[in-house]
């Protein structure tokens, strides 16, 4: 079981937070754990966001070491000196030493998932259920929210019997126990939560948020996720982007920001180069920690047993 305590303490940044400059990631989840954490922490604010692991937008006024002190939120980004908080399989064996996550947070390396230890065990949620879980935060009583919650990362489908109940039910019940999430949890699998998740889904797409292309479907009405990415390519577009969907999560959540919280005029962008390959190859010819360091990786995911993704050329 973790312990929200020992977290907190050894990740100060995540609870007690001084005026922190953040990041985020570029989908529904992504906003949601953004949104929240600004709420606990009134003093920090959103300067950029990261998008299709494969650009940045950031404020134009932030330097390079800005951006290297930064919070990246929903995101597992390789840098000593970065300090994110990402869900992922980052980690191939215990031997890993990983340098460039030293100050990241990330629950499967709480727990101890790696490729060759507990991988079909590895966190199913999405990043917002493990802060609400860290703030011990209630599922707001609002209509749809806690549909919302349960979309990001599309966490409902993956705790429904014919994906990964057991693994699910086994996080939220015992590795970071909430009650609100237990009793959520028996409803997600039923056809009256994906009626009202359908509405919901209907409802943001009336907004103008995109759904994506998910492959995976529920149980019983065959609903795919919604990302809610965005489709912006220009600094002016994806500034919007980012209100409106703070403000979309603000309405139907309650969680209170200020404006001011979101520094995101006058944007400017870097584009690295994102590539996927065989883990297995990779470790043919070093270690990962070799591997990470000799190509610069910014950030990376391995999804599958022998495949990660990784991107270059940011910082």
């Amino acid at each position: 079981m973790m312990d929200a305590r020992v977290i907190v303490s050894q990740h100060p940044w995540l609870r007690h937070a001084a005026a922190e400059t953040v990041i985020m990631g570029d989908d529904l989840d992504a906003a949601l754990s953004a949104h929240l954490y600004l709420a606990k922490n009134p003093a920090s604010k959103i300067v950029g966001i990261y998008t299709e692991y494969k650009t940045l937008f950031y404020n134009s006024s932030l330097s390079t070491t800005d951006l290297e002190r930064s919070v990246y939120i929903d995101l597992d980004i390789n840098h000593p000196s970065c300090r994110s908080l990402g869900h992922h399989i980052v980690r191939n064996n215990g031997s890993d030493a990983l340098i460039g996550l030293r100050n990241s947070c990330n629950p499967n390396e709480i727990v101890g998932r790696s490729v060759t230890h507990g991988f079909k065990e590895k966190y199913p949620l999405g990043t917002i259920h493990f802060l609400m879980w860290l703030y011990n935060e209630p599922i707001p009583s609002t209509q749809f929210t806690e549909q919302l919650i349960w979309l990001a990362d599309s966490a409902f489908i993956n705790g429904q019997e014919h994906r990964f109940q057991k693994n699910t039910a086994n996080w939220i019940c015992n590795e970071m126990p909430h009650p609100p999430f237990v009793q959520s949890l028996k409803k997600i699998d039923t056809m009256e939560f994906e009626t009202e998740m359908e509405r919901l889904q209907q409802q943001l797409s009336s907004l103008g948020f995109q759904k994506g292309s998910g492959q995976t479907r529920s149980r019983y009405k065959q609903l795919t996720g919604f990302q809610c990415q965005s489709t912006a390519i220009s600094p002016d577009g994806m500034t919007q982007y980012i209100h409106d969907i703070f403000s979309m999560i603000g309405s139907m959540t309650g969680w209170q920001i200020s404006q001011s919280q979101l520094d995101i005029s006058n944007l400017r962008s870097v584009t690295g180069a994102r590539t996927s390959e065989s883990l297995s190859n990779i470790l043919k010819q070093s270690s990962l920690d070799s591997f990470l360091s000799s190509k610069n990786v910014f950030s990376y995911a391995i999804p599958f047993r022998d495949n990660i993704n990784y991107t270059v050329g940011i910082l």
